[in-house]
């Protein structure tokens, strides 16, 4: 499970002299943690993430480090001195065994004593307790609301029902809150009662004010900060840019109540992070990567968990897919069994919530409109479109809408981005900023910072944009290439037509991206817009080749998009070679690549599909040759002795000549094949015994892209996955990876790279509580 994310590259720290004596005592751990430990930063951006370099790593070593972007911009590899290319197998699961990673330690909140405090402060006010059933019911119809939970308190109306203080009052109305949003009016009162929460609204519909306000009111109850004493409010986002901007909204109203926030997050400076939690604060918001890491540092002096009794998870989907999943239970784990949940997001999948309720103690869901649905105020435009006509169409929006407003640009790696941004202001002069993963963190707030303050109106951005970031003004989105799934596609196209504003969105796909077109016929369908024939055309074309077997449909974005770790599912890629194999009247040998020591080796390429065809053509015409023998009864002169009835007479040599042809073709069609094909070079590395999360993170489509085209060498999953005990049968194999390229150096570093992805996901799992238990394994 990913990151899936540690977040780009990693900048020098800028260290102030006030706090040199601090730095003194640190300095060891810091540098350990921003040269080591960054990794555990790893969320997904929009389905999430995959890796990435970080900026001064040993590139002989061809380290790929995690980030919270999905794509990949690796230099060639030059790994030739790197000793863990030629790293026995066994060797390797030696030393991730004996590995140990700084971890949290697990709490034992038994022997903790607690100090009790008042989660429930709300007081119900006159005219909402006077409504009947009737009026609530027709009141939630009215604000689009569905709750699921027993006893849940009614909604509110006005900002003077809520019980907030007065000085709270006063900031909203400074802000020009004149009354709560739908989901700030039932959310408000739930949280305030002391209830677990689940909120699930369209992007730009205020629910970081939903769980703001409670939070400081929950906070101003309780006695006050002592020295040594952490956070009483917890808020953890999955990327960088979230968290920026909910710090900044809790700034807005935390400062008349004078409350303090400090962001915790990868890439900026840790020191001094580190300085301002040492100095006390009453709210953390944080990526949970980093927060393990300041956690760990000096043995858990800087801050600690204690006295957390809110906790809050904004864009809580992405929080608890496989990605995130281990390190946000972490520090769930260490946090006081009674405290107040509240998550939030725009899209909760109904296989995440199930995940996501474990930590949750009886929640009451609130659903904002549909589920998982874009803002109906939101125009959305698809386009089918090849990629050679994308730019010039790009072109042609934003001579119409540059003016207009702010313009947001999506595509889908950091190669791309880096293109479009460069061909727009060299080319054609426009002003331009580029937003990834890749960029450092200096980079990216100031380019957030610009496109936010109208220094620039257009931004070129990945994924990591899409979940977050609230820009005013911004009147277009343009998808330059189509998202990997539908939840990315509700986030992405909800940077506009936020806080009741007006949006335009315009999609490009082409029949190359066809698996991806059902995912936008079903948005513009939940959100009431109309679908334009031939991108319906084009859906149901590929749904059609699903149901024929021809493609396969992709994955929701979330964590187990890849391979399936169950003993009942088919290795479908094997049965289709075994049954061709029959075809052509071979016997399914033993594979050259099942190599104990995982020594790579040297092996042909597959038969070009053309020849494929040729050769099925040539097996056809020997059997009819065979039959034909046979029905005719051939002497050894190749005489016709009777022709058989319904068989038309034949000539004796033509017949021979297939025959012996057809005698021939299994010698020649190695030859064949070997002649077709150049070498390639192939290994394979045995995942069956790693911990389930290493099994899902290693064959996950987000770690397998980027190390695929860095590498230059194919990976794929085969066998199936066997409980501890259980023995494969004859012609079964355990889970195992098979690499395949064009030169030993490719499947080399490809290779090396899988070992520490796993060993790396390994030591996470590892250090979660039980993980000792999950770790006695071993690799045949």
């Amino acid at each position: 499970m990913v990151d899936l994310e540690s977040d780009g590259p990693q900048v020098e720290e800028e260290i102030d002299p006030l706090d040199a004596y601090m730095n003194s005592k640190v300095l060891p751990e810091v540098e350990n943690l921003s040269n080591k430990n960054d990794i555990l930063d790893s969320n997904k951006d929009g389905k999430g993430n995959g890796d990435q370099p970080k900026k001064g790593f040993n590139k002989s070593l061809g380290r790929i480090m995690q980030g919270e972007d999905s794509d990949s911009d690796y230099s060639e590899p030059n790994n030739d001195d790197d000793p863990s290319l030629d790293e026995d197998d066994e060797d390797f699961m030696k030393r991730v065994k004996k590995t140990k990673a700084e971890k949290l330690s697990p709490v034992d909140h038994s022997k903790i004593g607690y100090e009790p405090f008042r989660k429930n402060f709300y007081i119900e006010a006159k005219e909402i307790s006077r409504m009947t059933q009737e009026v609530v019911n027709a009141y939630r119809k009215e604000l689009e609301l569905k709750v699921h939970g027993k006893d849940v308190p009614r909604p509110i109306k006005s900002w003077h029902q809520t019980g907030l203080t007065t000085k709270i009052l006063d900031t909203m109305k400074k802000l020009k809150y004149e009354k709560p949003m739908p989901i700030q009016a039932q959310a408000l009162p739930i949280i305030m009662s002391g209830r677990d929460c689940i909120g699930v609204a369209k992007t730009g519909s205020g629910k970081t004010l939903a769980f703001v306000l409670p939070m400081l009111r929950h906070i101003k109850v309780q006695p006050p900060l002592e020295a040594g004493d952490g956070p009483i409010g917890l808020v953890m986002a999955p990327t960088r840019e979230l968290v920026q901007q909910i710090h900044s909204d809790i700034k807005k109203v935390a400062k008349a109540l004078g409350l303090r926030c400090v962001p915790v997050y990868g890439g900026s400076g840790v020191a001094q992070q580190i300085s301002d939690l040492n100095r006390g604060t009453e709210i953390v918001v944080c990526t949970p990567g980093r927060m393990i890491d300041i956690l760990c540092t000096s043995s858990g002096k800087i801050t600690n968990l204690r006295r957390v009794t809110y906790l809050v998870m904004d864009e809580a989907d992405c929080m608890f897919d496989m990605g995130s999943e281990p390190q946000s239970t972490r520090i769930i784990q260490n946090i006081r069994p009674d405290h107040q949940t509240v998550l939030f997001s725009a899209t909760f999948p109904r296989q995440v919530e199930t995940l996501a309720r474990k930590v949750l103690n009886k929640p009451v869901e609130i659903q904002v409109g549909g589920r998982s649905v874009v803002n109906k105020d939101i125009t959305q435009l698809v386009e089918i479109r090849p990629e050679s006509e994308r730019f010039s169409r790009l072109r042609e929006l934003l001579e119409e809408w540059y003016e207009k407003g702010k313009n947001l640009v999506f595509v889908q790696s950091q190669v791309k981005c880096d293109a479009l941004h460069n061909d727009l202001t060299t080319k054609y002069g426009y002003a331009c900023l580029s937003l990834h993963g890749g960029k450092d963190q200096t980079y990216r707030e100031s380019a957030i910072s610009d496109f936010k303050s109208n220094v620039c109106n257009l931004l070129v951005a990945t994924s990591v944009a899409a979940r977050g970031l609230d820009v005013k003004d911004l009147e277009l989105v343009v998808n330059f290439d189509a998202p990997n799934h539908y939840e990315d596609y509700v986030h992405r196209v909800g940077r506009t037509g936020r806080a009741g504003r007006k949006g335009c969105t315009v999609t490009f796909i082409s029949e190359d991206d066809a698996k991806y077109a059902p995912d936008l016929v079903k948005a513009l369908e939940l959100s009431e817009q109309p679908v334009p024939d031939d991108l319906k055309a084009v859906a149901d074309g590929f749904m059609a080749k699903v149901k024929q077997g021809i493609e396969k449909a992709h994955g929701t974005g979330y964590g187990g998009s890849g391979f399936k770790f169950n003993e009942e599912e088919k290795d479908v890629r094997k049965a289709e070679k075994k049954a061709q194999a029959k075809e052509y009247g071979f016997e399914e040998e033993k594979s050259d690549s099942e190599d104990e020591n995982g020594v790579v080796r040297k092996a042909g390429g597959d038969i070009p599909q053309q020849l494929q065809a040729i050769l099925s053509q040539i097996a056809a015409n020997a059997a009819a040759a065979k039959a034909s023998v046979t029905a005719n009864q051939l002497m050894p002169n190749g005489d016709r002795l009777a022709a058989m009835p319904g068989f038309p007479p034949s000539d004796g040599a033509g017949v021979v000549a297939a025959m012996v042809a057809a005698a021939n073709l299994q010698h020649n069609l190695a030859k064949i094949q070997a002649d077709a094909m150049p070498a390639q070079y192939e290994a394979e590395l045995v995942i069956n015994d790693f911990p389930q999360s290493s099994r899902w993170k290693v064959t996950h489509k987000e770690t397998l892209r980027p190390i695929s085209e860095w590498s230059g060498a194919a990976i794929t999953t085969r066998g199936q996955f066997y409980a501890p005990g259980r023995v494969p049968g004859p012609g079964e194999r355990k889970l195992y990876l098979f690499i395949e390229g064009p030169s030993e150096n490719s499947v080399k570093t490809a290779k090396a790279e899988l070992k520490r992805v796993l060993e790396d996901s390994t030591n996470q799992a590892l250090s979660l509580p039980g993980g000792a238990q999950r770790g006695r394994y071993s690799v045949l």
